[in-house]
């Protein structure tokens, strides 16, 4: 295996005489043949400004390839990030935009990933996007409910920034949004829809207005009306908390219920607010996947920065669900070199038997990797002692039978029939 490093016009240079490099956290460790996989059709090759490449000598030491700016991929959906790219961040360099970053090699001829596969869900899969059609679809549902906010909205992320529980809510199959808050309850310093400091930009703008229940409704009920539709979900990353929006979701879900009672009615949240979820629950929402990055203390308020919760409301959170007999998930926010640390992984399934937790679904976060480190380093954490994601994935998996992990949410019903040809 060769390093892949960047050149500043753009190309990107594998270099001869030296070994590959990642990051686990703080620590530089060599890329091997078994840490990686072909980089994937749909994952983006990126160079990072202001950060100078590292590789390995022949003696195993880190070596700066001064002139060369680190590459990294950013994986596809169904991919969990294993490492991090190596790279010396220069003074002055400014913070990365919000991508789950991913140390990239070349091995045999090709371009490597350090990645495994997590998920191979169809309806996920880019080969069932039907974007040729997406015009046509945004067309038809603002034909069908004028006046509604929420098409508008979803159109901009549908067709310019290529979300694809947007697509799929136009596209009337399997998961569709149902955005509903456009204020939050936590600073997180990976949110992708708004950066208070501005140091980075966010993906994708926050909704500015507050939907009606009226408009949520009239949105699920399209959505659903699709014969390959199964899921509505609350809680996108163009908005903030959705359980700050309780009486217009309760009186929402309560009608998505009624009309629509085979239907998974989903809630993606920070788990701040166990009070009303649990209105929710009673109004019909039967599924919920709560954020996570840590759960320990002190690494999730420095995360989330919260305003009025705990990680006792969170754990709640899963209990109020799970009490109910509906599907409780956790999307947990990975960072190698902290969420395969051995007392994280042990806090992780800690949290995951309290909260009654059916899924876990493993995503790399998206956060420049090395602000994160630097504030969790403020705090005393070291970021050193990390044992491998595949290792961390295999021992949730031994220490949490019946438990599922991977990357997507799944109909708390049947599912309905996969694509053609997928």
């Amino acid at each position: 295996m060769r390093p892949c490093v960047g050149r500043l016009d753009g190309s990107i240079e594998i270099l001869g005489g030296l070994r590959p490099a990642a990051r686990s956290g703080t620590r530089v460790v060599p890329l091997t043949p078994a840490d990686v996989v072909p980089l994937p059709d749909d994952a983006t090759l990126m160079h990072l400004p202001g950060r100078t490449a590292l590789a390995l000598d022949d003696r195993g030491n880190p070596f700066v390839a001064d002139g060369f700016l680190t590459v990294a991929a950013v994986l596809p959906v169904g991919y969990l990030r294993t490492l991090l790219p190596a790279g010396r961040v220069e003074a002055g360099a400014r913070r990365l935009p919000l991508f789950g970053y991913t140390a990239v090699a070349e091995h045999n001829g090709r371009l490597v990933a350090a990645a495994i596969r997590t998920d191979t869900l169809a309806w996920w899969q880019p080969a069932t996007r039907r974007t040729e059609q997406l015009g046509a679809a945004v067309d038809a549902a603002r034909s069908a409910l004028p006046g509604n906010r929420l098409v508008d909205h979803l159109a901009v992320c549908a067709l310019e920034n290529r979300c694809y529980t947007a697509q799929n809510t136009f596209l009337r199959q399997y998961e569709g949004a149902l955005p509903a808050s456009p204020a939050c309850n936590a600073d997180c310093l990976g949110c992708i829809s708004l950066q208070t400091d501005g140091e980075a930009p966010a993906p994708q703008p926050r909704m500015r207005f507050a939907p009606t229940a009226k408009e949520l409704v009239e949105l699920a009920d399209y959505h659903l009306g699709g014969g390959e539709a199964a899921i509505v979900s609350f809680g996108q990353g163009c908005e903030g908390e959705p359980l700050t929006r309780d009486d217009a979701l309760v009186e929402a879900t309560r009608e998505i219920r009624k009309r629509h009672p085979g239907a998974t009615v989903h809630i993606n949240t920070n788990g701040s607010k166990p009070h009303v979820l649990r209105e929710l629950v009673a109004a019909g929402c039967n599924s919920v996947r709560i954020s996570a990055i840590s759960f320990t203390d002190y690494i999730f308020r420095a995360y989330y920065r919260p305003v009025g919760y705990t990680l006792d409301d969170v754990i709640a959170c899963g209990r109020v669900m799970a009490d109910a007999g509906g599907h409780v998930c956790i999307n947990l926010l990975t960072v190698p070199g902290l969420s395969d640390a051995p007392g994280e992984i042990e806090r992780t399934v800690r949290a995951a038997r309290e909260m009654g937790v059916r899924q876990i679904q493993w995503r790399s976060l998206n956060v420049d990797h090395d602000w994160l480190i630097d504030v969790l380093q403020h705090r005393g954490h070291a970021l050193d002692d990390g044992i491998g994601m595949a290792a961390a994935l295999q021992t949730a998996r031994e220490q949490l039978p019946g438990v599922e992990h991977g990357n997507f949410t799944r109909p708390v019903g049947a599912m309905p029939a996969s694509p053609a040809g997928v």
